[in-house]
Formats: C-alpha cells, sequence, structure tokens
C-alpha cells in the first residue's frame, strides 16, 4: 500500500468515527464531494457506520465521478448515481462528505436539512475552505486536534477571523468523543460538522494495523 493510499485509508476511517458519533442513526443518503482515493474512503466509511440506501457522488469531471458510480457502487453493495450539481447531491442527503481540492466553499448552507452530518476533510491550508460560513457557524463542530486546526484550517479559522464565531465555538476534539469525555450526537443536535486536516498519529495507527494485517499473511 502506497503512501497515498494509505493516508486516504486513514482520512476515511477517521471521518467514518466521527460520522459514528455524529450522524443521525437513520441515515440513509450521503453525498460525496470529490471522486478520487480521498472521496472513495470517504464514502465507504459511510457505508460503514450507517446502513445507506444511496450515496451520490459530484465531481465537475464526469469522467471521474462515472467511474466512481461504477467502482464504489460494486465495492459497496449500495446504489451509487452522479448528482449533476453540488446542490443536487445535497438535497435531502443526511451525511454530506467534501474531499476537494476547492480553495472556496462546495458546499453551501441553505443546500442541507436541519439535521444532516457534514464531513470535511479535503481544504487543509488556512486560506482554503470547502464549507460556508454559516454552515460552521449553525453546527455543532467537532475538529480532529487544534494545533493542526490553527495552522491548516480555513474552514474553521476563516469564520473565526470574519469574526462569526469565536474558537469557544467548537465543541469538542474527536478523541473527546471517542473517550467519552463528551457526548457526541444528542437528541436536540441539528447541523453537525466534522473538520479534519489529519494528524500524526492517525497516520501511525492505520500504519500500525496494515502491519499487524499482513504479518499475519505471511
Amino acid at each position: 500500500m502506497d503512501a497515498t493510499h494509505l493516508t486516504g485509508v486513514r482520512t476515511g476511517a477517521v471521518s467514518g468515527v466521527a460520522a459514528k458519533y455524529l450522524a443521525p442513526e437513520d441515515a440513509r443518503v450521503a453525498a460525496v464531494f470529490g471522486a478520487g482515493v480521498q472521496a472513495r474512503n470517504q464514502a465507504w466509511a459511510a457505508a460503514t457506520v450507517r446502513g445507506l440506501d444511496e450515496i451520490r457522488v459530484y465531481d465537475p469531471v464526469k469522467a471521474a465521478a462515472d467511474r466512481f458510480v461504477d467502482e464504489m457502487g460494486e465495492r459497496l453493495g449500495v446504489r451509487v448515481v452522479r448528482a449533476g450539481s453540488g446542490e443536487e447531491a445535497c438535497r435531502g442527503a443526511d451525511m454530506v462528505f467534501t474531499a476537494t481540492t476547492s480553495k472556496t466553499p462546495v458546499v453551501k448552507r441553505e443546500w442541507l436539512g436541519d439535521r444532516v452530518h457534514v464531513s470535511a476533510i479535503g481544504a487543509f491550508y488556512p486560506d482554503c475552505r470547502e464549507l460556508e460560513t454559516g454552515i460552521v457557524v449553525d453546527a455543532k463542530v467537532v475538529i480532529d486536534e487544534w494545533e493542526a486546526i490553527r495552522l491548516e484550517s480555513g474552514d474553521i479559522m476563516i469564520p473565526i477571523e470574519e469574526g462569526a464565531m469565536t474558537e469557544d465555538h467548537v465543541y469538542a476534539e474527536l478523541g473527546e468523543l471517542v473517550t467519552g469525555e463528551k457526548p457526541g450526537r444528542t437528541p436536540g443536535d441539528g447541523l453537525t460538522v466534522f473538520k479534519s486536516v489529519g494528524i500524526a498519529i492517525q497516520d501511525s495507527a492505520v500504519a500500525k494495523l496494515v502491519v499487524e494485517k499482513a504479518s499475519k499473511l505471511v
């Protein structure tokens, strides 16, 4: 497994953990922005943690989206369809996963319902973001780790710089949900957002697991 695929697995796994704690239990439709390695692992994560009926993929490159539909539908055993636009992908979706290289928001607040989980993993520069400010401001926000977020996440830091929110708006780091220090989704929650830029311990954990599994095949 090369570094690109290892990173993709790590990112997908982290998004899956976040969705386990934050996505609606009855989520049945997921939207995925992007059609590359990262997006494939986001789809895998979504289908692993929730019993999905449909995954919608949107990518401006039609051929890439079509390949995603063919490959992931067979791999996941879930209906996968190509959406004609970002809005079409989002309308009525219970979970939204963004894995793009866009420097500007690809998801608008008006496209999302009031009970949706969003996982944003594509933007990892302070001047780039995938989500509109309104999405982050309206949501219960969970991040992977504050030190990395402050350096790399425009999705979080731009709304703060705009004065739309403060750091206190961020509810928790993901580890706090996993350890039980804070609850994940609660009955009163509506929109939730998980923002990840990736941290070293995630790579180490996945690499360790890969080595352990490979050693059993020898």
